[in-house]
This record gives C-alpha cells, sequence and structure tokens, in this order.
C-alpha cells in the first residue's frame, strides 16, 4: 500500500505547530530548539521506515531495525536538518524574524519528510522532491516507477524551473 505522504507532513506539524506557538507566546528559543529537534528526528525516521517498508514491500511495522548502514544514511539526513535549525535559531536569537516569518519557516520543516522519504525509496535517482529545486520543501513533485524507469512527475500546482527540467528530461535510471 503506498505511503500517504500528507499523513508524514502531518506528523511534526503536530510537535512544530505547539512548539512555535509557545515560542510567540513568550516561551525560550532553547526549549523550542529542543522542540523543534525532536519533531525532525521523529519525522525523518518515520519518513525513512516508510520508504524502507514500501521499498521493500512490506508494511511499517515490519521493518524492526535498521542496519548499520542505513542508520548512518538517516542521520546523516537529520544532522543536514538540525544545521538548518541551528541557522535558524541564530536568526531568531539575531532577531531577524518576524513571529509569523518564524511560524511559516518552521512550518517548512514538514515538508523535509518527502525528501526523506523519496530519497530512501527511489534510492540511486540523481534528485528528489524537495531537495536541489527553487520549490525546496514545498515541491509536490514525486517520482514514479514504471518496469526499471523513472519518471519525474509534477502535480497540478505551480512549478520552478528546475522541475519542469526534471520533467523535461524524462525517463531516468536508478544508478546502481
Amino acid at each position: 500500500m503506498p505511503t500517504n505522504l500528507d499523513t508524514l507532513r502531518a506528523q511534526p506539524l503536530s510537535l512544530i505547530g505547539p512548539a512555535t506557538q509557545s515560542l510567540a507566546d513568550g516561551g525560550s528559543i532553547t526549549a523550542w530548539r529542543k522542540a523543534m529537534e525532536t519533531a525532525i528526528r521523529r519525522s525523518q525516521t518515520a519518513a525513512y521506515i516508510a520508504a524502507t517498508a514500501e521499498r521493500l514491500g512490506v508494511t511499517p511495522s515490519a521493518v524492526k531495525g535498521l542496519s548499520r548502514a542505513e542508520r548512518t544514511e538517516l542521520d546523516a539526513r537529520i544532522d543536514a536538518q538540525l544545521q538548518y535549525l541551528d541557522g535558524f535559531v541564530r536568526d531568531l536569537r539575531a532577531g531577524k524574524l518576524t513571529m509569523a516569518q518564524a511560524q511559516a519557516r518552521a512550518a517548512l520543516y514538514s515538508g523535509a519528510t518527502r525528501g526523506a522519504f523519496y530519497a530512501t525509496r527511489f534510492q540511486g535517482l540523481p534528485f528528489c522532491p524537495t531537495e536541489g529545486s527553487e520549490c525546496m520543501t514545498n515541491c509536490k513533485c514525486r517520482w514514479e516507477q514504471q518496469g526499471d524507469q523513472f519518471y519525474w512527475r509534477m502535480a497540478a500546482v505551480e512549478h520552478c524551473p528546475t522541475c519542469s527540467s526534471r520533467a523535461a528530461g524524462n525517463p531516468y535510471q536508478a544508478r546502481a
């Protein structure tokens, strides 16, 4: 059964929303960062496990543990998101953001689950939704597999030039 990416995206928002509201209500940046890190770790792990299960044709509950290589790959994805988070914290401490901007920026972390999912589900492809394009975590594009070929599919929304170029390059082959 295909993974519902909207459900994956909603999971971190359930933590991000209250944490960011607490910050808006005068909470500490340190407490907010800790809550954001928890949301990132949980959502990236959920996306990784869901994608692994789908790739293997099993349910997520059947993915009992990750190999050392898989854990290293997942940790690298989490670390990349935490580096972005640290930049966000610096901007908050410097007063560079309004609370509305901070809330909008925090919500973008939920979109990163799509990148983690596609990179794990369709390994060996040259790029993934949410990564390396102008639309970043707002990307709604997806990979579609037909036999041993892969197609970059754009959703019925506005597209950035990078995603349009990717679709024009169909079909793709996964690297071994």
